[in-house]
């Protein structure tokens, strides 16, 4: 027995990288639901074929699943398995996590072990940077929402100055990003790992496709400062402000001049478009309210 997968099969990052790797098989089976009947019936060599495991790896993989919420029951009849999928609210309570992440369309090869940790990275640093986009504008008024500018665009722009892996704003302007310290926050995955699945060197030691990215600098208007790099052997200084805040000085020759400038997060060009599915948050939101309401109640 063939099956025919979708083009594209969707993903949720919080649940496809949330340490189970049954997770894999759910997001597989969800695709081939394309009627939304919470089940699906397939043959396991089949299955194993499509995504390159093992059929031992499929079976343990349904009876952890069976274990830890992700599928519901399981039905063996004429050589085929009737498996009930859970639902992306139960599945996202059963692991705790406050939200889906970043929701996209991939195609199946993205979907091996670490093509998935690294694809559910890349992407959720994408989908914060465009939190923290929308977040700058909110905050501006009038003439002022234009200095915000866009991160996945000037990504790969070559209008604003900066050296090969930066660029530099000045006059105002503002491009927000997605820093390792506030995906760590957002996400349960610690700042090194974010940073080892972020680094096109691992990416490449994996033959995984390597992502675009640039460090965002803001020019700093002060001589002093110029004058302390420029005489220091190495070339960068680190500042820390009262509330123990660093900020990171470095000197970088640009448009024909030296410039100081602060170093700040990264911002990344898509990889994938990102669905925004809000009627789809907004129902699992509404699911985890009355969750809690009946929790309060007990």
């Amino acid at each position: 027995m063939s099956l025919q997968l979708p083009t594209t099969i969707r993903i949720y990052t919080r649940l496809l990288d949330s340490g189970h790797e049954h997770a894999r098989l759910w997001h597989v089976l969800r695709s081939l639901d394309t009627q939304g009947s919470g089940w699906v019936c397939f043959d396991v060599t089949a299955i194993a074929d499509l995504i390159g495991v093992s059929v031992r790896t499929i079976q343990r993989w349904i009876n952890r699943g069976l274990a830890t919420g992700w599928f519901r029951s399981a039905r063996s009849h004429s050589g085929e398995l009737t498996l009930y999928l859970s639902g992306i609210g139960a599945v996202k309570n059963a692991l705790g996590v406050d939200s889906l992440g970043a929701i996209a369309d991939v195609e199946l090869h993205h979907l091996g072990r670490s093509e998935a940790k690294a694809l559910c990275t890349a992407l959720e640093a994408q989908y914060r940077q465009k939190q923290a986009y929308w977040a700058a504008k909110k905050a501006k008024k009038g003439h002022a929402k234009k200095l915000v500018l866009k991160p996945w665009e000037m990504a790969t722009s070559d209008k604003l100055p900066g050296e090969k892996s930066s660029v530099v704003v000045s006059n105002g302007f503002q491009i927000p990003g997605c820093s390792i310290a506030g995906l760590a926050k957002a996400t349960d995955w610690s700042q090194s790992t974010i940073k080892r699945r972020l680094s096109n060197r691992w990416r490449l030691e994996r033959t995984i496709e390597p992502i675009q990215k640039r460090r965002v600098a803001t020019e700093l208007d002060d001589p002093e400062l110029l004058f302390l790099l420029r005489e220091s052997n190495c070339g960068f200084l680190v500042q820390e402000n009262a509330v123990g805040h660093t900020r990171v000085l470095k000197v970088i020759r640009s448009t024909g001049r030296s410039k100081v400038v602060s170093l700040g997060c990264n911002i990344y060009a898509p990889s994938h478009e990102l669905r925004s599915c809000r009627s789809l948050r907004r129902r699992v939101s509404k699911m985890d309210s009355v969750r809690s309401q009946e929790d309060i109640a007990i």
